[in-house]
């Protein structure tokens, strides 16, 4: 990719991030936001995108606005020639430098952005080609290395405000549990985004029941959007005071509840990136996906694979794929064994 230094002067007072990711690419690429918030740190910091996720960064450290990508006006955007709308245009014409994350780096948007805009662009490409198995940390580090930015540490981090570790503290209170005990809270997601990323859930349950045994921890059950009714009966059924169910809550209070946690088991999903940047020493079970370009990024972090032939699947094999032998085929002690490297450690 052709790039050349970004002209970094004084004159940059407002910058703004166009990011359409879903939670898990965002979260991945919080060392980006960071190397750009570090490299202009007296400019006005805007992020564009899905407000759901957003939450998680306005007026903390990252963005002290954001606003929608589905507001009044986009559209024509992402159309080649489109007749673009008189305000927006105005909107974008104000900021002294825009960033785009896209599958093709932006495209047709950086195209149309040009028009209008009389500050600098840049274009991110969001993914890296599948055959390099490059982590997507990296990747987008190493493209803004390509334009002069002196990068930032490859761990993605969340920053909480004390309203939010309030609002935590009166959820754990609210469910009968001390800060004692709350350290030692052991937080599972069964789902995932797609079903075939999910580890089959007659073994998350004997993880847990396996788990409690040996550790006596009460758990947070995390269930997200995709999750069916006939999970969340399952969990609903067992002992309330030990299976805490987290359900309904938006990312930010997830967030929030999470944090001080002890560590946190999940399948390959936008929670599990969450988890590991809060922190949590945390082990994510994959299956058809590559670890090396996806796998949550932190200092305490470690993954589980069956390392068959087909895996990890190219995007035309997933979505055909019937057996799933890659999560299948993970027993439940090789999970336990997993946790190890993060220092739990399970007697046979």
């Amino acid at each position: 990719m052709a790039t050349s230094p970004i002209q970094k002067t004084s004159g940059v007072q407002s910058t703004l991030v166009i990011h359409q990711g879903a939670l898990g690419d965002f979260i991945l690429a919080l060392p980006a936001l960071k190397t750009l918030r570090m490299s202009f740190p007296q400019a006005k910091p805007v992020i564009l995108g899905y407000p759901r996720i957003l939450e998680l960064v306005e007026k903390r450290f990252y963005a002290e606005e954001t606003l929608s990508i589905d507001r009044r006006g986009m559209t024509p955007l992402f159309n080649q020639g489109g007749s673009l709308d008189v305000g927006l245009s105005q909107f974008f014409k104000g900021f002294d430098l825009v960033v785009v994350f896209g599958r093709d780096g932006g495209g047709t948007l950086v195209s149309n952005l040009r028009r209008v805009c009389q500050g600098q662009i840049l274009s991110i490409h969001s993914f890296p080609p599948w055959e390099e198995r490059v982590h997507l940390t990296d990747y987008l580090l190493t493209q803004l290395a390509q334009y002069g930015f002196s990068i930032s540490e490859p761990y993605p981090k969340l920053h909480l405000k004390e309203s939010d570790r309030e609002w935590a503290r009166d959820f754990w209170k609210s469910m009968g549990v001390t800060p004692e005990e709350r350290a030692k809270v052991i937080v599972l997601h069964p789902g995932s985004g797609s079903k075939k990323k999910v580890w089959p859930l007659d073994r998350f349950l004997s993880l847990a029941h396996r788990l409690q045994d040996h550790l006596g921890s009460k758990f947070l059950i995390v269930f997200g959007p995709a999750e069916g009714k006939e999970t969340q009966k399952i969990f609903e059924g067992m002992d309330p005071t030990t299976f805490i169910l987290a359900k309904g809550l938006t990312l930010l209070q997830l967030a929030s509840v999470m944090e001080g946690c002890w560590f946190f088991i999940g399948n390959d999903s936008g929670i599990s990136h969450l988890a590991a940047a809060m922190g949590l020493s945390t082990l994510v079970i994959f299956g058809p996906t590559d670890e090396k370009v996806w796998s949550p990024r932190g200092e305490k972090t470690a993954v589980v694979r069956r390392g068959v032939p087909c895996s990890p699947c190219p995007p035309e094999r997933f979505f055909h794929c019937t057996e799933f032998e890659c999560l299948n085929g993970i027993q439940m002690e090789e999970v336990l064994r997993g946790l190890e490297p993060l220092g739990v450690h399970i007697q046979s």
